[in-house]
């Protein structure tokens, strides 16, 4: 069975292990932030989950809004790096997140790690 062609910008149901933490677990949405040679070498895939929002729950300084099916939030603090055999069903196509979006998301991993530039 052919490989899935996995982007950058793309955002897939993926399976998050279960760390015994307080990291998100569990099936959710994922936004692919890997470089595209990277994604076709190899078999891990880096990834920022998403999870919706709760009536009441507020975004923080290091999470970035989009609206999927519901009000949602990228969690940029929890940038993970997953198999690709994780990936399940594509919820966006890549031409669907736009450049604004994913500079935001590049302006908050800049933050979270406290990165110069």
């Amino acid at each position: 069975m052919a490989e899935k062609l996995i982007r950058r910008g793309d955002i897939y149901w993926v399976d998050l292990p279960d760390s015994n933490g307080r990291e998100i677990k569990d099936t959710h949405p994922a936004l692919v932030v890997s470089n595209n040679r990277q994604n076709n070498a190899s078999p891990l895939i880096v990834v920022m989950p998403i999870t919706s929002l709760k009536e009441g729950d507020k975004v923080f300084s290091f999470q970035v809004p989009i609206t999927l099916k519901n009000e949602s939030v990228i969690l940029v603090d929890q940038i993970r790096t997953l198999d690709r055999d994780k990936f399940k069903d594509k919820i966006a196509e890549i031409d669907k997140i736009n450049d604004r979006l994913m500079e935001e998301v590049e302006k908050k991993v800049h933050f979270v790690l406290s990165l110069k530039n």
